[in-house]
């Protein structure tokens, strides 16, 4: 069977620039995922291919200079897309001076045609390993699939790139006849139809996939607060309860709540209670151990799991958060003083197969319940 280099070259610009088209539909700005860039490389990579395949009929300043630049900027968009994916600075030097220089060079040497295509390639293969750097230097922070698709896709065209060097270097083909029917011609568009759909299923991928951590994160996440929510400490506090059951080993749990907290919204406003709320999920997480877990119940309730900790120690640590909680010097959105306080229930247990999170909480609540009773910014146990 024999490849058809134009035939390749035509279903090469279809799928390229309908992939380009669909990224580009989907993409949103304000998102700032890299998906607006990524479309642009697709659609550059589709007029510089048609410009390529039109060498001959059009003007040598078109299908040479503007689609071997157009094929360089190519990287340099991907590379866009992928800091922006990943919230880092690009090093726009680093990016783009390649196709400022290959365009310079194009200019220069338009004349030197078996120097051209060997420069152009060596460029690519340069913007192609920068681009792979970018991939897997972030990988680690990064956890997914997607980005091996796409370190998978430039991988295979460092390697393509190379063939083409070597085959124009040992005479085996014209460089600048893109579509003569040539196997190394057929095989780099092959190719690169299969690098297109590669990389940009791991593109979508790799953006699916941020999008359900962040889903996951907001289902388990106290916006306000950052803290875990009252859904996600409920499972935390049954599996601290089924794990210490097992080893008949202590659970404190302490509820916090915000003394007087309507009287701050009612005087410094609901943004500077907000606030308020921020900054003690704040200090709460600060002065707790590694080991224990705090999330906001609800309102201006927080609670704490504090696994393997007895009466004393759960008792001096509720102290501790209390007296810190006192000492924050919180000002509100206009400037002013916003005097904290906290009330504590403390209840600590030594779960059994029995030991239930509903037993549990009652307990503490009691204990809160008595603290406010008490006159508030104290510390009861159940």
């Amino acid at each position: 069977m024999q490849l058809h280099t134009p035939t390749l070259l035509l279903v090469n610009l279809v799928v390229t620039l309908a992939l380009g088209v669909s990224m580009g539909v989907v993409a949103r700005r304000a998102r700032r995922d890299g998906m607006v860039w990524w479309a642009w490389a697709m659609v550059a990579q589709t007029l510089a291919f048609l410009l390529l395949g039109l060498r001959g009929q059009v003007s040598d300043w078109l299908s040479v200079v503007l689609a071997n630049t157009l094929m360089v900027a190519t990287f340099a968009l991907f590379s866009e897309g992928l800091c922006e994916f990943q919230h880092r600075r690009p090093r726009r030097w680093l990016i783009w001076t390649p196709v400022l220089l290959l365009l310079a060079a194009q200019v220069l040497l338009l004349d030197e045609q078996r120097i051209r295509p060997l420069l152009s390639n060596a460029v690519m293969v340069f913007q192609a390993m920068v681009l792979l750097q970018l991939i897997l230097s972030g990988r680690r922070e990064r956890p997914g699939r997607g980005q091996y698709f796409v370190a998978a896709g430039f991988l295979l065209i460092v390697l393509a790139l190379l063939l083409r060097l070597i085959a124009q270097l040992a005479g085996w083909v014209d460089l600048r006849q893109v579509t003569e029917s040539n196997p190394v011609h057929a095989l780099s568009l092959l190719m690169a139809t299969l690098i297109i759909v590669i990389v940009a299923m791991g593109l979508v991928l790799m953006s699916k996939e941020r999008a359900d951590a962040l889903n996951r994160n907001l289902a388990l996440q106290d916006e306000l607060t950052g803290l875990h929510n009252r859904r996600s400490i409920q499972r935390l506090l049954d599996q601290q309860l089924a794990m210490l059951a097992r080893g008949r080993r202590p659970l404190a749990v302490l509820l916090i709540d915000v003394d007087h907290f309507k009287r701050i919204n009612d005087t410094h406003g609901h943004l500077s209670g907000d606030l308020a709320l921020r900054e003690i999920g704040a200090c709460l997480l600060g002065r707790l151990r590694g080991q224990d877990l705090v999330g906001r119940w609800g309102g201006e309730e927080f609670i704490a799991l504090l696994p393997d900790t007895g009466i004393g120690g759960a008792r001096k640590l509720a102290e501790q958060l209390r007296r810190a909680v006192e000492q924050l010097q919180a000002v509100s959105l206009v400037g002013k003083q916003m005097p904290l306080t906290v009330s504590i229930g403390l209840c600590t247990r030594v779960p059994d197969d029995e030991a239930t999170r509903e037993d549990v909480i009652a307990l503490a609540d009691r204990a809160l319940y008595q603290a406010k009773q008490n006159g508030r910014n104290r510390v009861e146990e159940a």
